[in-house]
């Protein structure tokens, strides 16, 4: 089997284009897991598989852990299917949240305007109707 080879560029610029102006420790990608090391907690003890959120930070203050994930699209394909996993991804992320302490915990995607079109309408309200998560669509 072969796989078609897919142009990533785009989205990764758009990932570096949009940055939340956001305070707390930064647990971007894998900071996160070295967060976790620091203080001795064993990743693996706690989720399966490795998350790397394109942003993350945690407030010591407010015990918030705020979760950012960035999908780009100009067509069809399978970051389409990506937003519907959000229910999946906050689980996971709650477990993260337990093991540093954090009281409260938000799944929030960037969406690119793509997915302003009506047949995105049900993803949309999907993720607004699992708790912690949303979105919001930037250029």
């Amino acid at each position: 089997m072969t796989h078609a080879s897919r142009d990533t560029t785009t989205g990764a610029k758009f990932e570096d284009r949009i940055r939340v102006n956001a305070t707390g420790i930064d647990l971007t990608k894998h900071n996160l897991y070295k967060y976790l090391a620091k203080r001795g907690i064993e990743w693996n003890t706690i989720i399966s598989k490795k998350l790397l959120p394109d942003e993350a930070y945690f407030d010591e203050t407010t015990k918030e852990l705020r979760i950012y994930e960035k999908k780009f699209q100009m067509v069809s394909g399978s970051a389409d299917e990506k937003p519907q996993t959000c229910g999946f991804k906050i689980y996971q992320f709650r477990k993260i949240g337990a093991a540093i302490g954090a009281k409260k915990v938000t799944y929030t995607y960037l969406l690119s305007s793509w997915f302003s079109q009506p047949g995105y309408k049900d993803m949309l309200e999907y993720i607004r109707s699992v708790d912690g998560c949303d979105y919001q669509i930037v250029e």
